[in-house]
């Protein structure tokens, strides 16, 4: 007798177990034991004996189904599952830019503009002091010897 006992409320609570998947596990257990505790109270009070017997209290409680809906229904909207997926990257962190570089880069970019005009005079007075072209050469005939 307990060993029918046990498979039809084993499986029962089973049914219900799976059809709870979307409610947190605290949530689940407690309905599970609720249950567990309501149909073994239901069989001592009762003096069950058969399996016939149980299945009728299990009648009573609603199939598996219902009370699933009936707990979705209790439990209200359920908070979004967990994003499963890759975590997203960390904030790029930006370091604060010591107090001198600013200066260096602006003393360093007069320098090269400086540079750049030195260049540009040196250049220009270079080929201003050029001599002039030098004068044509004619070509003459060779002598002819005699």
């Amino acid at each position: 007798m307990r060993t029918q006992y046990t498979d039809v409320v084993a499986e029962y609570l089973r049914e219900v177990d799976l059809r709870l998947a979307g409610l947190p596990v605290l949530q689940r257990r407690e309905l599970l034991a609720d249950l567990a505790a309501h149909i073994e109270n239901e069989r001592v009070e009762r003096h069950l004996r058969g399996e016939a017997e149980l299945i009728e209290v299990l009648e009573r409680l609603g199939s598996p189904a219902v009370v699933a809906r009936a707990a979705y229904e209790e439990a209200g909207p359920l908070p979004p599952p967990l994003v499963a997926g890759p975590p997203a990257p960390p904030p790029p962190v930006l370091k604060e830019r010591p107090p001198w570089v600013l200066p260096v880069i602006g003393v360093g970019f007069v320098a090269f503009l400086i540079m750049a005009a030195l260049c540009a005079g040196f250049f220009a007075f270079a080929r201003s002091e050029q001599s002039p072209s030098p004068a044509p050469i004619s070509v003459t005939a060779p002598p002819t010897p005699d």
